[in-house]
């Protein structure tokens, strides 16, 4: 794209060149356009209240014979949600009329089928303004724009609780041990009860301690291993009450209380070292990637956010 943007506007749109978008108006109805130097594209986005529109079917195959009407429309679509998005190639010279085209048609086509401009976060019909959030163009109303822009500043985000995340991180943890317990009863080591661990942990951790962060997920991680550790002793005391106790009329108190003489036999502490390393193993190949993806997300959050009025 060899272009002068300021050039190839549509009358009535204003250039943001540190944001690299167009926005404004066609027919009342608010537009953002923005040019994508790498496709040599410009997509033209659209937020409308379409799902409360009498017309809604109407509007979408409009939507999908506008590209067989205007060569130079590479896409046409609808999110399902409250956005329209339109790919058009950009043919230099042509660029500002073939944008005016289409803005043109699309905003007439919203006023025939009575879809009003709409909030990109809320879908709330009310008077909007142009911003970019962390670099991308939305259109806001006043309070998601005050919303967001207190998230920038730092405010009104959820605080951790570090000590009651904890809490409910052991509360979790526990419930996939009791998992752990019930499978080792019937002669399995199973993968997915040291997914339940740290899962349940991490869910416990975010409920109580009201955000989960990086620090909170290291210590769902220790906790959990703590916790196959104590599920394997539980396993063993359950083990010897199952095999013993009727015999020997041990309560299960009794059994739980056996089990530190059992592990000073070297038969019995291979077989549970080798039952953990395996149950480790498992618990790792089971959570690894689960755990990889709430991570990288929880790092995304924290990244700095910014929110720009246009």
């Amino acid at each position: 794209m060899n272009v002068q943007i300021e050039n190839i506007m549509p009358e009535g749109f204003v250039y943001e060149k540190v944001h690299n978008v167009m926005h404004g108006a066609v027919n009342g109805i608010a537009l953002l356009i923005v040019p994508i130097m790498a496709e040599n594209q410009f997509r033209i986005q659209l937020h409308g209240d379409i799902e409360r529109s009498g017309k809604k079917e109407n509007f979408l195959e409009f939507l999908k014979v506008l590209d067989q009407r205007h060569p130079f429309v590479r896409y046409a679509g609808y999110n399902g949600r409250n956005t329209v998005t339109i790919q058009i190639d950009s043919m230099e010279q042509e660029d500002k009329e073939n944008l005016t085209i289409i803005a043109s048609e699309i905003t007439s086509k919203c006023m025939e089928c009575g879809i009003p401009n709409c909030c990109s976060r809320c879908k709330n019909v009310l008077p909007l303004r142009a911003a970019a959030v962390d670099g991308m163009p939305a259109l806001l109303c006043e309070n998601c724009f005050t919303q967001e822009m207190s998230g920038a500043n730092g405010q009104g985000i959820r605080k951790e609780n570090v000590f009651l995340g904890f809490i409910g991180a052991v509360g979790g943890a526990l419930l996939g041990t009791a998992l752990w317990v019930a499978i080792g009863m019937v002669g399995f080591i199973a993968g997915i009860a040291g997914y339940a661990i740290v899962f349940c942990g991490m869910k416990g951790y975010e409920m109580l301690g009201k955000k989960l962060s990086r620090k909170g997920i290291v210590i769902c991680i220790v906790l959990s291993c703590l916790m196959i550790l104590g599920a394997e002793y539980i396993s063993l005391g359950f083990s010897i009450y199952k095999e013993l106790g009727k015999e020997y009329y041990l309560s299960l108190l009794d059994s739980f209380s056996l089990v530190p003489a059992l592990l000073e036999e070297p038969e019995i502490v291979g077989g549970v070292i080798k039952d953990l390393i395996f149950g480790y193993g498992l618990a790792i190949w089971a959570c690894f990637s689960s755990v990889r993806l709430v991570w990288r997300q929880v790092q995304q959050e924290q990244k700095p956010h910014t929110v720009v009025p246009l």
